[in-house]
């Protein structure tokens, strides 16, 4: 029997702040990430494999770069993740950060837009 793939769509604002973004807080298989953004400088999407907020200054379990776009002519830079028809199981749960680096939790300048397909296993 196949389970239902519900879509759920986040937009971060990571304009001065450094704070996750907890998505779900139970085991969850996650399908895509799609993340788009049009500042001046490259950023990166830190996916964590848990279901809090607290990701403290522990390793993303995957990052996702991205580059620059061209905020003044609106050109955005976008980039998607597809993990096959299985998914990426994320048994803690998912959370994410936008920000500058591949690591640590310096705040990205400019707006993300982060869409994620994802399946609950309680569902």
């Amino acid at each position: 029997m196949a389970h239902a793939i519900n879509p759920v769509t986040f937009s971060y604002n990571a304009s001065g702040t450094n704070t996750a973004t907890q998505v779900i807080a139970g085991p969850a298989v996650l399908y895509q990430v799609s993340v788009s953004q049009n500042g001046g400088s490259a950023g990166f999407l830190q996916l964590y494999n848990n279901g809090t907020q607290d990701y403290g200054a522990g390793t993303p379990d995957f990052v996702i770069p991205l580059s620059s776009g061209t905020s003044g002519a609106g050109t955005p830079s976008s980039r998607d993740v597809v993990f096959g028809p299985h998914g990426r199981v994320m048994s803690g749960g998912i959370t994410y950060l936008w920000a500058a680096g591949a690591t640590g939790t310096v705040a990205h300048g400019v707006n993300a837009t982060v869409d994620l397909t994802y399946r609950g296993t309680g569902i």
